[in-house]
């Protein structure tokens, strides 16, 4: 009666179960996972988001497949303050990067065709690429002190098959930003390979340090057909409004016939709904007061990490140059699992372990630097103590 695409492992596992019981008990829990902006203990300037989406234009249904001018002239403005210009014939609005992803798998591949993600990597993929009877396959990323997307093996990963490359930049959860060699590299393969590159740029707004290194958005990458990933949902701190967009960038020729082929494929769905639209202005100016507040928590928590951890293992701080998580680099005489799960039974802290998001190596808890400061400080401290004194 069912697709066999959703047919997924429903089984909790076993961590899941016992953050499940806990939390049922009552029992006190300290979670380093925090991930939600609303619920991370933000102040919201509620006036001004709920009355742009109060506007009387609101309550006029005129669709257009791309999204509304006024909002996606908006997006083209969001680009501007980074110094890169972006039209907005060229944006197209979405409910959400999850959307865009759809989208894009859509527009590029048959049933069966494959799309390379980086590893370790957030588990959204795999389930994405299911619902659009796509293949996953993998590239991986190294770390010698700092993450680098490992070129070989994006060589050694593309088939007959592959369609495009997804780079997260700032990648979730490692931090690396994308590299203007690397891009390079990539460029380079995907036009020896006739792919395009799909860049998710969500936490973009979210890096460490300066470095003269990075990408700042691919945006304006016109060496091969490449759709760029964003939204409101981090940028914004504003994940209950759903508005993402993709970028479309590339040879003039080949950009045009990918919008054209969007434009029927978002006009099949017309999902955004018409208020988030015209409140995108003030959204952003409102998103603003938001992220200042989630940057200046992630460099509080990730300066507090990088001053308690202590100089040698068996403990430490792997590098990271944005985003909203940290790993912490562990020691191997237990499973990633395993030191989770004594962590919660024992302490009642919980934390990732690495093979939550695919980290394919034991030794790796991940936390989030969203956390609220003092629960960050009491849940850091339990790991320190206990892993300090088994180890």
């Amino acid at each position: 009666m069912y697709s066999s695409r959703t047919e997924w492992h429903r089984q909790p596992n076993r961590l899941s179960q016992l953050l499940h019981e806990r939390r049922r008990s009552g029992k006190p829990i300290i979670d380093l996972t925090v991930s939600n902006p609303t619920e991370a203990g933000f102040e919201y300037p509620a006036k001004e988001i709920l009355a742009s989406l109060s506007q009387d234009s609101s309550l006029r249904y005129d669709p257009d497949p791309f999204g509304i001018p006024a909002a996606r002239n908006a997006v083209s403005a969001y680009y501007s303050t980074k110094g890169i210009h972006v039209s907005p014939s060229d944006v197209i609005l979405t409910a959400g990067t999850s959307e865009a992803y759809s989208f894009l798998f859509t527009l590029l591949c048959e049933a069966g065709d494959d799309i390379l993600v980086p590893m370790p990597s957030y588990p959204l993929f795999e389930f994405l690429a299911q619902l659009s009877s796509v293949r996953i396959n993998s590239y991986n990323l190294r770390y010698d002190g700092e993450w680098h997307i490992d070129i070989d093996s994006v060589r050694r990963a593309v088939a007959s098959s592959t369609k495009a490359i997804v780079v997260v930049s700032p990648h979730n959860p490692t931090g690396m930003f994308l590299k203007k060699n690397e891009l390079k590299a990539l460029n380079e393969i995907a036009r020896q390979h006739h792919l395009a590159l799909i860049v998710d740029e969500v936490f973009s707004d979210y890096g460490f340090e300066e470095d003269e290194r990075r990408i700042s958005s691919t945006a304006a990458n016109t060496d091969v057909l490449t759709f760029t990933l964003n939204g409101i949902s981090k940028s914004c701190g504003l994940p209950q409004l759903k508005l993402g967009w993709i970028v479309v960038s590339g040879r003039d020729d080949v950009k045009t016939e990918a919008l054209h082929r969007l434009e029927i494929i978002s006009d099949t769905f017309l999902s955004v709904n018409t208020p988030v639209q015209v409140a995108l202005p003030k959204l952003f100016l409102a998103g603003e007061k938001v992220r200042k507040q989630i940057v200046g928590r992630v460099e509080q928590n990730l300066n507090f990490l990088k001053q308690s951890l202590p100089a040698n293992p068996p403990i430490s701080l792997l590098s990271t140059e944005g985003g909203w998580y940290a790993i912490l680099r562990i020691p191997t005489t237990k499973s990633d699992e395993e030191w989770a799960v004594e962590l919660l039974m024992e302490s009642g802290v919980y934390v990732f372990p690495g093979y939550f998001l695919d980290f394919q190596q034991e030794g790796h808890l991940v936390v989030s630097l969203q956390t609220p400061h003092a629960v960050f400080v009491e849940g850091i401290a339990v790991i320190l103590k206990r892993i300090t004194e088994q180890n």
